[in-house]
């Protein structure tokens, strides 16, 4: 009798102890994750301040799935929801919550298949010592962290939709085959570890092909930002070349209108001597110039972009008051502006109103800018914003949501009201915080 409950204890203290391994092995699954984690979402991308709570109901939902069930298709469920819970408070595309999600659980499903199948011999269904499910538990965080290193800081782009699905079928199809391969060929456990070493090889290159990619198509996107500053350039250098010869021309003819202003004078002609002086005027104006303020930066995508204004729209109005040397030689401010105007422009292009409205001054010690356009009526809205209409969304997507980025980045702020035929967008920058 004292027997029996001597060996009931001993069966239940092993079963505690077993129990608290597998937690503790769970929590270190779970701390390897947040390397997994932080190759795809920076921190600040999150709308939620304590992330950490999701990894602990993680853990906890996980971890009750686990000792409650030995069903693989439950554990599956659990751990992809589980990963799902992680990213729900990051503002990113649902693509690219999917393929982070699914790369990172199928690296850990064929993880824990090379080790439980290497080092015991598994039957299906059966419960798994504790100290295996410890050795994968390290092997996750030891992979997670070289990938980390040696993988550059996550773009703030976007890649393409057939990028992203063409990604991620490589991990969806990679689940659905290591199951199949522990369910219906886990006899032959030879083949089982080849094929999950095999898989788990080409998952890992996942994240490397993501981050090339991720590259690639920042490199695209910042060529042509250059290129379009280029033809800013290009075009300001015109206009400047234009003014410089009206005004080579006036000077050389100034002693023919003195003297017919000396004439019309005399002869008390003012309605003539008013005309001709707005002849003169118009004669000193520059057609292509639609910005004069000083400002070589500002002025040129203003030129630029107004130039295709006047030619497709019906009204543009334009006031700027700002001083010349208002951020001098400055890069981000020529990017939000040239892309706030050139969105404005093709949008109102686009209605049958045709109007835009072009405001900057400066206000103590703050920089305000107020776009507002005609549109069509037409607008994606998305959880986290608006969607482009742009097809190639890598190069276009340096839009409004882009420019939202660049704004905080530089210590602003940018509001967006629309109508049903209006769009608005109005930026606030400090100039004091403003990055060169």
């Amino acid at each position: 009798m004292y027997e029996e409950r001597f060996w009931r204890v001993l069966q239940m203290s092993l079963k505690i102890f077993n129990g608290i391994i597998a937690l503790l092995a769970n929590a270190l699954r779970f701390y390897a994750l947040k390397y997994f984690v932080g190759i795809f979402v920076q921190k600040e991308e999150s709308v939620w301040k304590h992330v950490s709570i999701l990894y602990i109901i993680g853990w906890a939902w996980t971890s009750a799935i686990s000792l409650l069930f030995s069903s693989p298709a439950m554990n599956i469920l659990s751990n992809i929801t589980s990963l799902f819970l992680i990213f729900f408070p990051y503002r990113i595309k649902k693509t690219k919550k999917c393929l982070a999600v699914f790369i990172i659980y199928v690296i850990n499903a064929l993880v824990d298949s090379i080790v439980i199948l290497s080092l015991t011999k598994y039957t299906m269904g059966q419960p798994v010592n504790q100290v295996y499910e410890c050795i994968t538990s390290f092997a996750l965080l030891f992979i997670a962290i070289i990938i980390q290193r040696t993988t550059e800081p996550e773009k703030e782009i976007t890649l393409p939709a057939l990028n992203m699905v063409a990604l991620l079928m490589v991990p969806v199809v990679s689940i659905a085959y290591i199951y199949y391969l522990i369910i219906v060929v886990h006899e032959i456990k030879g083949i089982v570890i080849f094929a999950s070493l095999a898989l788990l090889f080409i998952n890992i290159l996942i994240f490397y092909l993501y981050h090339s990619l991720l590259k690639f198509y920042s490199a695209r996107m910042n060529e042509q930002v250059f290129k379009q500053m280029l033809e800013v350039y290009s075009y300001q250098l015109d206009v400047a070349r234009e003014s410089e010869e009206r005004v080579k021309a006036l000077r050389h003819d100034i002693k023919h209108h003195i003297i017919e202003l000396s004439a019309m004078a005399k002869n008390n002609n003012d309605d003539d001597m008013i005309k001709y002086l707005s002849g003169m005027k118009e004669f000193m104006l520059n057609p292509k110039e639609y910005s004069n303020t000083g400002n070589r930066e500002i002025d040129g995508v203003l030129n630029y972009m107004l130039q295709k204004a006047n030619r497709t729209l019906n009204q543009v109005d334009v006031q700027i008051n700002i001083p010349e040397d208002l951020y001098l030689n400055n890069f981000n401010i020529c990017v939000i502006l040239g892309n706030l105007v050139d969105n404005a422009v093709r949008e109102a292009s686009k209605s049958e109103e045709k109007q835009l409205t072009i405001k900057m001054q400066i206000k103590q010690e703050l920089l305000l800018i107020f776009i507002e356009n005609s549109y069509s009526g037409k607008i994606l809205e998305k959880k986290n914003g608006l969607q482009t209409t742009q097809t190639e969304l890598a190069i276009h997507g340096i839009g409004l949501e882009n420019v939202k980025k660049v704004v905080i980045d530089n210590g602003g702020e940018i509001k967006i009201d629309y109508t049903s035929n209006r769009f608005c967008v109005q930026v606030l920058l400090y100039m004091s915080r403003i990055k060169n």
